[in-house]
Parts: C-alpha cells; structure tokens; sequence
C-alpha cells in the first residue's frame, strides 16, 4: 500500500483463489504462495505493471467483454490469463 500498488489482493489467504497472482520472471505465481525474500533479484509484475500507458489487450479483452464480477480477483485472473497465453 506505501508504494501505491493496491491491485494485487488477499483473498482466501490459503492459495485457493488466484486473486493475488503477480508475475515473477514472467510466470504466474500467486503471491500468497512465496516468501518476499525468495523474489530477490526477480522481476515481479503487478497488475499496475502489465499495462505501458494504455489498457494492456489481455486488460481491453477483459474490459470489452464484460470478464468482470466484483471486480476483486479481477487483476489476478488477468495476470493467470496473460500468462496462459504467452
């Protein structure tokens, strides 16, 4: 929250969910799953990072067709989606 990256949420705090899946060394891990210290020296991409100015596509698809619910685990479907198809 200090550093402004509010995206990338807690949720079931067990693993079961996805919500708070980031990409480290371009794969999706879910973050509840990884200690910060074993990220040293990776490149970790939040769903803030995905986008260069513009709506990354995978972030237009979603917002085109609707792929919301709540919008809560939204950021990390995205990211688990944007892996699946690199």
């Amino acid at each position: 929250e200090s550093l402004r990256l509010t995206g990338t949420h807690v949720g079931c705090d067990t693993s079961q969910c996805g919500a708070c899946v980031v990409h480290v060394d371009g794969k999706a891990i879910k973050s509840c799953t990884m200690l910060a210290a074993a990220a040293q020296g990776a490149e970790v991409t939040t769903i803030e990072g995905l986008a260069n100015g513009d709506l990354h596509p995978m972030q237009a698809a979603f917002k085109e067709n609707h792929g919301l619910q709540c919008g809560f685990c939204t950021p990390g479907m995205i990211m688990s989606a944007t892996d699946m198809v690199a």
